[in-house]
């Protein structure tokens, strides 16, 4: 069924693109787009610190922070690449105009735009190994100023380390209607398949000294791969009321069709590579549906030094999903990063939990802002939160509450250069799910209370180069695995640190994206007290640096050399704490990655086009990689990529 989809799809996309349409790729780059160094997104380019999955150390994808355009979403994996150009991460600076910021920060999308004139452009990539890229985007005026059409298809193989593939498929549809000046309906549908996922192996230790890293492939059986459909659905609408007001609304429906993760956990492995235990979790087939929106009316009432802003927001979503009951095999004393596979068990599935969640809250922001001097703003909003759990083997339980939260923010321009900032934010966000290795799998945890504060400074070197530095302190409950595997709230997770960003030309034709932050991630409660774990959270790392840099030659502007130097401090790879170590945790260590590569734009057949080549992991550095749940998965080495890009 999931293949004729993916046929179905692909074969609807290419027999209705006529060569019509597209949306300018060819000159893409996320160096030169990047306003700072906390997260670009541009396509099939990312830089900076941060990114959906990892911001200041914590996920705002899994917080439930995302949005689009600006707006609302419940968007739990993200949005499909198809219907969006790029992202981009909201903290510090970034964060103050936003009429209701979230404490673990923003990652914000673009819908793909609708031109006035017909476009295409086609994306062709071959690497890291035997993997391959092919996208097509377009983008269709039909009745110029009044109605156009967005459109893509792609059909991807990645393999970022040997025997590690996984395929994915799928189209997106994003029309736009303005049937007067001022008024604007953009519908939106994607289809997005995963299949042929194996499981990624984690290996977690069992004493004071890591394991020696194996070669760099996927060792997990062909038996754990895993198919999936996504499907993203939406409308967005904008009208212009009057001069002063401006109603959005948008809405926005996500499907996942699972057949079940498969897990392969090495657990327990000593010094000498050796598992006590081998266990493979495989989850039963769910579907995974929510929807949500927010509707959003905005005032702006503008003088000649002033600019009152009001913002009155509704939002809500409704998510009903499923989880637990999942079957498991395990295997004693098997050595890691061998071809030693079993053959698939016969799993005994047992009972699982429909679990649901209705949310709604309303809002009200006010920002004042005086020319040459800065804005001062704050916000409430009220929540009601309701989470309902009906187990197959016990009773129904219902957790609700209705806070109120705030925000409030400053921002002053000292001088024509220098601006400073700062910032207060209480927020309701979603807990992390529980690793597929944990006792309860795929629970996911009520709603949790968060806050951050932040504040810092922004000084312009010079037009084209912007210096950021600023402090952050944030602050919501740890959840991590117990001494008996179930993943539950172990304490108060507080991570204090300083972000540093330099972006923009230090030379001509020199371009540089440098991010840095040192941060101080601890945990404390009742269990660190009682030493039952240590006070650094596992997979969180004090320092991690991203420096992308970009030369366009000055006697062969065409050209440019390209560069990223990646450093990840070690991190804590379990809660558990060693006397071998002084009474300290077990850390990884830290890892340099370096990249290099090339960028060509050239004409094709008069037609502008880019080709780019790339070395990731160039020095192919190997170490482990340490997640929050404590199993590590392995760095990949060294990989090529071949990037044409072309509109035509």
């Amino acid at each position: 069924m999931k293949a004729g989809w993916v046929g179905f799809g692909l074969a609807t996309a290419l027999l209705g693109s006529g060569g019509e349409a597209a949306a300018q790729r060819a000159g893409e780059s996320a160096v030169g787009a990047a306003g700072d160094a906390f997260g670009t997104n541009i396509g099939t380019e990312q830089v900076g610190l941060y990114s959906g999955t990892d911001t200041r150390g914590f996920s705002p994808t899994t917080a439930g922070n995302v949005r689009l355009d600006g707006m609302y979403i419940d968007a739990p994996l993200g949005i499909s690449p198809r219907l969006v150009s790029g992202s981009q991460i909201r903290v510090g600076l970034t964060a103050q105009s936003y009429p209701f910021p979230a404490p673990t920060g923003i990652i914000d999308y673009a819908l793909r735009p609708v031109g006035e004139r017909p476009v295409q452009s086609l994306v062709l990539a071959v690497g890291p190994h035997a993997g391959y890229t092919i996208e097509y985007d377009a983008q269709l005026p039909i009745i110029p100023g009044h109605f156009g059409i967005a459109y893509g298809i792609f059909a991807n193989r990645a393999e970022m380390q040997n025997d590690d593939t996984v395929s994915t498929a799928g189209l997106a549809i994003m029309p736009r209607w303005r049937p007067r000046a001022g008024l604007e309906i953009r519908p939106y549908y994607a289809l997005h398949v995963k299949y042929n996922d194996k499981a990624n192996p984690l290996v977690f230790v069992s004493g004071p000294v890591l394991p020696k890293k194996p070669t760099s492939r996927n060792i997990s059986p062909k038996w754990t791969d895993n198919d999936t459909i996504f499907h993203d659905f939406g409308l967005q609408a904008s009208a212009v009321l009057n001069r002063h007001w401006t109603l959005r609304g948008n809405f926005f429906g996500f499907t996942q069709d699972d057949e079940g993760p498969i897990s392969d956990s090495f657990l327990n492995t000593g010094a000498d590579g050796v598992a006590l235990t081998r266990r493979f979790t495989n989850q039963r087939p769910f579907d995974y549906l929510s929807t949500s929106g927010e509707a959003r009316l905005t005032g702006v009432f503008a003088g000649k030094d002033l600019r009152h802003t009001v913002h009155l927001a509704a939002r809500a979503r409704a998510i009903d999903r499923s989880y637990g009951g999942g079957a498991a095999a395990s295997f004693a004393n098997v050595p890691i990063g061998r071809d030693n596979a079993p053959a698939e068990p016969t799993w005994v599935y047992g009972p699982s939990v429909d679990d649901a969640v209705r949310q709604q809250s309303v809002g009200v922001s006010y920002a004042l802002a005086r020319r040459g001097l800065g804005e001062i703003g704050f916000g409430l909003q009220k929540v009601h939160y309701e989470k309902t759990l009906r187990p197959q083997a016990g009773g129904r339980s219902v957790t609700a509450e209705s806070p109120l939260f705030w925000n409030a923010a400053v921002s002053l321009n000292i001088s024509e250069k220098l601006a400073a900032y700062g910032a207060m934010t209480r927020g309701l966000e979603e807990a992390p799910l529980a690793p597929d290795v944990a006792a309860n799998a795929q629970e996911a945890p009520p709603a949790i209370h968060t806050r951050q504060a932040e504040f810092g400074f922004r000084y312009i070197i010079r037009p084209r180069l912007r210096l950021v530095v600023g402090y952050f302190d944030i602050e919501k409950p740890y959840f991590a695995l117990d001494a008996v595997r179930v993943w539950r709230e172990l304490g108060i997770e507080r991570h204090r640190g300083v972000e540093t960003s330099l972006t923009g030309e230090l030379a001509p034709g020199l371009n540089v994206v440098f991010g840095y932050v040192l941060q101080q991630p601890r945990v404390s409660g009742e269990a660190v007290r009682a030493g039952l774990i240590g006070a650094d959270p596992v997979g969180q790392s004090r320092e991690t640096a991203r420096a992308n840099v970009s030369y366009r030659l000055p006697r062969y502007e065409s050209l440019s050399l390209e560069s990223a130097l990646i450093y990840n401090g070690g991190r804590p790879v379990s809660s558990r704490k060693f006397s071998e170590l002084g009474n300290r945790q077990l850390r990884s260590k830290a890892i340099v990655g370096l990249e290099v590569g090339l960028r060509y734009r050239f004409d094709l057949d008069e037609h502008p086009a880019t080709l780019r080549l790339q070395a990731q992991n160039f020095l192919n550095r190997n170490g482990w990689n340490p997640g929050t749940s404590g199993g590590m998965g392995m760095q990949p080495g060294r990989r090529f990529t071949a990037t044409l890009t072309t509109d035509f």
